[in-house]
């Protein structure tokens, strides 16, 4: 079994290094941006306000969602950090970052988890906005990669967490969520 992980680790390494040649300027500053702390779970709550002020709701269930959501990951997250303890690709394999390296361990990415917690309880409580937000996260996810402070691995398994996280706190407000719609004045 180790030499299945051996392998899965080397696998790892080598996608983050072939991710650093796709490294270009303009993109960098992008994805700094969009890896910024603020980006991952704040703004995506700010959007999920959004939907339900747009869908004049009296309860902000998908807001609510979003952020229990990014609260939950928040702390499973933590806890999976303390469990696995992973180097950071700087640490791990002498590699370059981009941006500062965060002091915790890299296994799973809080700000793929976080961000795809969010995503999905606004995905599937509010349908229009669900291709955008879910590329917000998956750009969020990419960028770790690209700036050099998470393996692929940490981002695909925290993504995968937060997906189903957000899901669990947006499923059971679905119906709850189409029926407190206000109707507009006439």
């Amino acid at each position: 079994m180790s030499d299945v992980l051996e392998l899965f680790v080397q696998l790892d390494q080598e996608a983050v290094r072939a991710t650093s040649a796709l490294r270009w300027e303009p993109v960098t500053a992008v994805l700094a941006l969009i890896s910024a702390w603020w980006v991952k779970g704040p703004l995506v709550v700010a959007v999920a306000w959004w939907a339900d002020l747009r869908g004049r709701r009296l309860v902000p269930l998908i807001a609510l969602a979003a952020t229990a959501g990014f609260f939950v990951a928040s702390a499973l997250n933590a806890v999976l950090k303390d469990l696995v303890d992973r180097d950071r690709p700087p640490e791990a394999i002498g590699f370059d970052a981009l941006v500062g390296v965060p002091g915790s361990a890299s296994f799973p990415s809080g700000h793929a988890m976080t961000a795809c917690a969010t995503a999905a309880a606004v995905a599937v409580l509010a349908p229009r906005m669900r291709w955008p937000i879910l590329v917000l996260a998956a750009l969020i996810g990419f960028s770790r990669v690209y700036l050099g402070v998470h393996f692929w691995l940490d981002v695909l398994v925290g993504s995968v967490f937060g997906l189903v996280i957000g899901a669990a706190c947006a499923w059971p407000l679905r119906s709850r969520c189409r029926r407190q719609a206000v109707p507009a004045a006439a």
